[in-house]
């Protein structure tokens, strides 16, 4: 009987040990498997990553070449307007000298007429000045309109610059958090 006893002990403990070395077979293959799905899910949210950043990089790059091409825009403006500018400067400056030209004329057939004629050019002698004091003016008005202008635009390319490097800036930020992750 105490032999039975300690049959019936050794076959419960052998049983025991059987029954630990399969839940320790059934835990090891969990194990294997969680480790194996653990490195998917490192490998696929590495994977993610590379296509955000990537996402990133392109749209860093399409704000670079916007930046440039708004950089681009914004000389040729400038060199419209100077152009522009240029070009109205020569036509006065013709016009004036085609006034002075006219008046000099002028001055030389008012030697030459009577008395009413010298009082008549001298009416038309002032009227030529009053238009090119007020082209003058015009002029400066002009010059004055256009250098507000070009302020503008220089201005106004400046903070659309600091917004596209803030935005740029802050793209980065983001995107230095999100690879700190």
């Amino acid at each position: 009987m105490e032999q039975n006893l300690h049959n019936d002990e050794l076959l419960g403990a052998q049983n025991e040990i059987r029954h630990l070395k399969n839940t320790l077979v059934a835990l090891r293959s969990r194990l294997e498997s969680m480790q194996f799905e653990g490195q998917e899910n490192v490998q696929r949210a590495i994977v993610e990553r590379q296509d955000e950043i990537a996402q990133l990089r392109d749209t860093a790059g399409a704000l670079r070449d916007e930046l440039d091409k708004l950089n681009h825009d914004k000389d040729r403006a400038v060199q419209e307007a100077i152009a522009s500018r240029h070009d109205e400067v020569q036509q006065l400056t013709k016009t004036i000298q085609a006034l002075r030209e006219e008046l000099d004329s002028l001055n030389n057939d008012k030697d030459k007429a009577v008395q009413e004629a010298v009082q008549q050019g001298a009416e038309e002698i002032q009227q030529l000045r009053q238009t090119s004091r007020a082209l003058r003016e015009e002029l400066d008005s002009i010059n004055f309109s256009y250098e507000g202008k070009i302020e503008e635009l220089q201005h106004s390319c400046r903070d659309e610059c600091r917004q596209l490097q803030s935005t740029i800036s802050a793209l980065r930020e983001k995107l230095e958090t999100q690879n700190g992750k």
